[in-house]
């Protein structure tokens, strides 16, 4: 297991195991022969982005510029295409939802 993509179909390319990654790394490997895919039925191919983040935090406007540039770039004007999920609410949250 590693934390690096590279690294990953770098190790499988050298015979070392499989690797999850995002198809553009994988793909010139493919085409060459060096990398063959496995497990496709149980990996189908989801278009668009997804983005977690906390709910609440600090960089809020960051965070909102950053999806607006993501959506702005790829001519999204709705959550189609980019799927935005806040992990949780906060401390708040966990407090209404166990009852602290």
């Amino acid at each position: 297991m590693v934390n690096d993509p590279d690294l990953s179909v770098r190790a499988a390319v050298d015979g070392l195991g499989i690797a999850y990654t995002i198809e553009a790394l994988a793909e010139p490997f493919l085409r060459s022969g060096q990398l063959v895919r496995v497990l496709e039925d149980w990996s189908p191919f989801i278009e668009g982005l997804f983005l977690y983040y906390p709910a609440t935090g600090r960089s809020r406007a960051a965070l909102r510029a950053l999806i607006d540039m993501i959506r702005t770039t790829r001519g999204w004007t709705s959550a189609k295409g980019l799927v935005e999920k806040p992990l949780y609410g906060g401390p708040s949250e966990l407090k209404a939802k166990h009852g602290w």
